[in-house]
């Protein structure tokens, strides 16, 4: 390798990555930028490792580096807007939310729309989630993460109409992409619940079954399947399994940002223990 070869010195701090030898990694890569130092693909490869390592303050300071080198760039704050959205101070989701919009009004751009409609779905201004999210499936209607943001969006508007219509547009891309990648528990939780919605049994309780061999202490997919077990009219298995979210580490909070689990939280079986 070059010793004044940028390029080289990136591709040789993912080698470094992949080998788990982290500080290294970062030292070529700021050994890079030293050398091109108005490049800004340099500190974009900085700012995605930080990403990778949960250092997501470094990360931040990277992607404002590029935006000043690169002011018109709508990746950039997109991406910049994506770490913002890690850190939990509201501040932070200002700073999101900023940060998105630029990115828009430099660009409308899918990513930055998604992204913003789950902020605001976050920050329970659920109109502008529905909003936002659909100006991104305008864009790209592929992901069917994305129409299952929308779908809980117009579960919190009480759109019973638009819930059906994003489950309708989930359900299939959903389904493709399970095939695909089998093992995902996420995936296996969400199509019980929404097979479970449809009142198709065997089909919801087999995928709640892969998704809790999967990720069997994960507390989202406990309460993933508390809800498929609520939808299918079996109470007290929603209360089990609602309740051992918590044991795992939920809060009652987390629970609380569920529409579909307000019955099981107000039925006077579930008594919490809530640690936090």
């Amino acid at each position: 390798m070059h010793p004044r070869d940028a390029d080289a010195l990136i591709g040789m701090a993912a080698v470094y990555e992949h080998m788990g030898r982290l500080e290294d990694a970062e030292t070529n890569l700021k050994h890079a930028i030293g050398l091109r130092p108005d490049y800004w693909d340099g500190y974009r490869a900085l700012a995605e490792f930080y990403d990778r390592q949960k250092r997501v303050e470094d990360s931040i300071l990277q992607y404002r580096r590029i935006i000043e080198l690169t002011p018109d760039n709508p990746e950039a704050y997109s991406d910049l807007g994506v770490q913002y959205l890690q850190l939990p101070d509201s501040r932070s989701a200002t700073a999101a939310e900023a940060a998105f919009q630029k990115s828009i009004e430099l660009a409308p751009n899918y990513q930055a729309y998604a992204n913003l409609g789950w902020l605001y779905i976050e920050r329970k201004r659920y109109s502008d989630a529905a909003a936002a999210t659909l100006k991104a499936l305008a864009l790209n209607d592929k992901d069917w993460r994305v129409w299952a943001n929308l779908d809980l969006a117009y579960t919190w508007l009480k759109d019973d109409a638009g819930v059906r219509f994003a489950r309708e547009k989930a359900l299939p891309l959903l389904e493709h992409y399970a095939a695909v990648n089998p093992r995902e528990a996420p995936v296996e939780s969400m199509l019980s619940m929404l097979y479970a919605e449809k009142q198709e049994r065997e089909k919801a309780l087999a995928r709640a079954r892969a998704a809790l061999v999967l990720a069997p202490d994960d507390p989202s997919i406990l309460a993933d399947v508390a809800e498929t077990y609520d939808d299918l009219g079996d109470r007290r298995r929603a209360i089990q399994f609602a309740r051992h979210s918590l044991e795992k580490g939920y809060t009652l909070s987390d629970l609380e940002q569920r529409p579909a689990l307000e019955a099981v939280l107000a039925d006077p079986d579930f008594q919490p223990r809530d640690p936090r």
